[in-house]
């Protein structure tokens, strides 16, 4: 199952007055990282030091996107690697796709719309029955955001066992959320973990959002939010995220994207 949701995000981006945190462990049940190691781990700062709100949407490099398909409008989530790229999932841009519309946000709450000016999906994506193959894509906006951008960790390979950043604008308060959780599951496809229900987890509109892991207090995405087994996100979850370590993923995301950020 994707993590993609279906409706208008501006109606649901109407709602939300600021960027929360997810108050609570990672998937594997481990302890959560301070509120001022989340927030500075999209760009943003805590309203409160330690609180539970960060401030400062329109400074977050995890980007909410609006996708117009012949099917309807979907919500995703999106990392921004240069100030006009956003890498996101494949699944979230399925053929048919007319627009997508970044938001963006202003320092007073509110919410305009920057316009795609073209998106390339990974040539190689594709269905299985157990996993979203290849599943990444690089949305080309119209103009630049301001927000901080976010590199491509490549000097790390991932592991089991490490702990991880998970953020995007999804379920269950539509709001963008940010937690952690630890890998269990690392393959040159996927890296992923087996949510417990007492921590953090992806759901419905964090698609195409990152896993993202932090090196000498510099912010880089290792994955991408693919999929999930639970419709309603909670346990016995299996969550996976596209590895973007995989040569395949990292080839296309070189090609679309050349001046972002590895390291």
């Amino acid at each position: 199952m994707s993590r993609l949701l279906r409706g208008w995000w501006v109606a649901v981006a109407a709602a939300v007055v600021a960027v929360v945190l997810v108050a609570c462990g990672g998937g594997g049940g481990d302890s959560m990282p301070s509120a001022q190691s989340l927030c500075n781990s999209i760009g943003t700062q805590p309203k409160i030091y330690n609180g539970t709100a960060c401030g400062q949407p329109e400074a977050a490099s995890v980007i909410l996107l609006q996708v117009a398909t012949s099917g309807g409008v979907v919500t995703c989530s999106g990392t921004l690697i240069t100030p006009t790229k956003v890498l996101t999932a494949a699944h979230c841009l399925p053929g048919g796709t007319s627009q997508v519309m970044a938001g963006a946000w202003g320092a007073d709450g509110s919410l305009s719309g920057v316009p795609a000016s073209g998106w390339s999906v990974h040539p190689g994506f594709q269905r299985t029955a157990s996993v979203l193959v290849n599943d990444a894509a690089v949305v080309f906006l119209s103009s630049p955001l301001p927000n901080t951008t976010m590199g491509i960790l490549l000097s790390q390979p991932s592991a089991k066992g490490q702990q991880v950043f998970i953020a995007g604008w999804g379920a269950p308060s539509f709001g963008l959320m940010v937690g952690a959780a630890t890998l269990g599951l690392v393959n040159d496809n996927s890296v992923g973990y087996s949510f417990s229900g007492g921590g953090s987890n992806t759901c419905s509109g964090d698609s195409g959002g990152p896993a993202f892991r932090s090196v000498g207090g510099r912010s880089g995405v290792v994955g991408i939010t693919s999929s999930g087994t639970a419709g309603d996100c909670g346990g016995k979850d299996q969550s996976l995220f596209t590895n973007v370590q995989g040569a395949a993923v990292i080839d296309f995301i070189r090609s679309q994207a050349p001046d972002a950020a590895y390291f």
